[in-house]
């Protein structure tokens, strides 16, 4: 009867959120500020367990009871318990359930973690089976990701999020890719053959991808290399605290055969030299500004930002003519890491990426994404081309129903751009009519 009578004086507002967290388990962010009758809460004694915060609970309402007074010895007067220990219990109370809230969700993600596992084991390689792995993997992170930071998991949930996020990301790229099935009778229309197309396209937003040997290097990157080039140079610019105005020197080892207005021995505004490479495609543009960052510095650039597979190694040629310092190995990318640089930008995800939306909205080849775009709802919102005797390609992006979207796309050896132009319209009106 004591209990009932000094814990009915804990306000209501507090107690109905302890309840609410108990049923429906909400993750912490998405719970209700907690409203106390005083202004700072009670500081609890240092506590490293569950266990220890159920003792203190037990120890403080003991000594509640101890205390209990009734006025004239009536139990039906009103009852007045020590202010102080009430709030501490209150405090202590709801602990407890961020604590139980915290386990609940660790338990849930182990839990779910090991299922991936065992479907991993079991798994046939069918969409069905890549659309568990996947659902078990998010699910088991998100579990992670709900425990309250305050709470006495906080730091292993974190570092086992960043463990699981790993296998997540793998889960997501194979159900992706299980689902791009439209992507191959698209290629077989080129004429090559599915083999010889390499296609990823990307909702920006959401990072969701569709592709088709997405992760093989086309047999050259040609002057689609250009697209990681600026942007190890905008990262230089910004890291630097570089002014794009500055003036650089164009030096007369970097000529080769170039269709563009840039000239070796001359000096340009940086900002000219990057626009010159992406617009009108200048060879000698790149070779200066891979001078100019360092082929080292553009690689680590690239690396920090998580791409394995692109790598820029070698300046570029032209029909004869080979720049001082060429370097050695071919230059290196894939259309799902391109397609990742681009959605990046379009996102805006670093300084300098208005520079870069301009720059790439400034191309002058538009034979291939912007003419592929026509007769379609998509809007064209920029491109970089690529063309050499070993391929030819594209990487664009376009909006459509108010959502970007990226759509890269390398031939092997072949100049087909009639191929090319269909592939993109194909791709966009399959968005259009059926989503991504």
């Amino acid at each position: 009867m004591r209990r009932v009578a000094y814990l009915l004086v804990i306000p209501v507002v507090a107690i109905g959120m302890v309840a609410g967290l108990s049923v429906a388990n909400p993750p912490l962010a998405l719970a209700p500020p907690i409203e106390t009758p005083y202004a700072e809460p009670p500081e609890l004694p240092t506590v490293e367990s569950l266990e220890q915060l159920y003792e203190m609970r037990d120890r403080l309402q003991a000594d509640l009871d101890q205390a209990s007074v009734f006025p004239n010895g009536d139990e039906a007067g009103i009852f007045s318990p020590p202010t102080a220990m009430l709030q501490t219990l209150q405090a202590v109370e709801i602990r407890i359930q961020v604590e139980e809230t915290a386990k609940q969700n660790w338990n849930q993600a182990i839990r779910l973690a090991n299922q991936a596992v065992t479907a991993q084991q079991q798994s046939d390689g069918s969409l069905e089976a890549t659309e568990k792995l996947y659902s078990l993997w998010n699910d088991s992170v998100s579990s992670l990701k709900s425990v309250p930071e305050q709470s006495f998991l906080s730091q292993n949930a974190s570092e086992k999020a960043e463990e699981y996020e790993n296998y997540l990301k793998l889960a997501s790229y194979n159900y992706d890719t299980a689902r791009s099935g439209y992507l191959e009778p698209i290629a077989e229309k080129t004429g090559l053959g599915s083999d010889r197309v390499h296609i990823t396209v990307c909702r920006a937003a959401s990072r969701e991808c569709r592709r088709l040997n997405g992760s093989a290097p086309p047999a050259s990157p040609a002057s689609l290399i250009k697209v990681p080039v600026a942007i190890a140079v905008m990262e230089k610019v910004n890291s630097d605290n570089i002014d794009l105005d500055t003036p650089i020197s164009i030096s007369r080892g970097n000529y080769t055969e170039d269709a563009s207005d840039v000239w070796v021995g001359a000096e340009y505004p940086l900002r000219q030299v990057l626009l010159r490479m992406i617009e009108h495609s200048s060879n000698i543009a790149t070779n200066q500004l891979i001078d100019y960052v360092g082929r080292d510095r553009i690689n680590q650039i690239l690396s920090d930002r998580g791409y394995r597979v692109t790598r820029v190694n070698t300046k570029l040629v032209g029909e004869r003519t080979y720049p001082a310092n060429a370097g050695v190995g071919p230059n290196q990318i894939n259309t799902d890491e391109l397609t990742e640089m681009m959605v990046s930008i379009y996102n805006k995800e670093n300084p300098g990426d208005d520079e870069l939306i301009k720059t790439l909205m400034s191309q002058d080849d538009l034979v291939l994404g912007h003419q592929g775009l026509r007769n379609s709802k998509a809007f064209w919102m920029g491109e970089k081309t690529g063309q050499n005797s070993k391929a030819l390609g594209t990487t664009v992006a376009f909006m459509l129903d108010d959502e970007y979207y990226v759509v890269s796309i390398v031939l092997d050896y072949s100049g087909n751009e009639r191929a090319i132009r269909e592939t993109i319209n194909a791709i966009a009106n399959h968005i259009d009519k059926n989503g991504l």
